[in-house]
């Protein structure tokens, strides 16, 4: 009979040991998964062009203007500008 009873209690100290260590990891999942989100947040700010002019801006880049492209006819056999 003793050895029911202790078979019985290893057992559910396992189940708690594994509900808690589920426990823990879906926790650090939820934190992943909003850091994820976040960072994507900020990718996509990145992506606006007021941000990409504002970067730009800051650290002395000229716009670009119409006068700063070439514009070139390109055939198989040359190239004319």
């Amino acid at each position: 009979m003793s050895l029911f009873v202790t078979l019985y209690v290893w057992q559910n100290i396992e189940i708690m040991k594994i509900g808690l260590q589920y426990q823990k990891l879906s926790d650090i999942e939820e934190q992943i998964v909003k850091d994820n989100d976040h960072l994507r947040y900020e990718i996509e700010l990145y992506r606006r062009m007021e941000v990409v002019q504002d970067y730009a801006r800051r650290r002395g880049f000229k716009p670009v203007l119409p006068e700063d492209f070439d514009v070139m006819a390109v055939d198989e056999n040359n190239a004319q500008q």
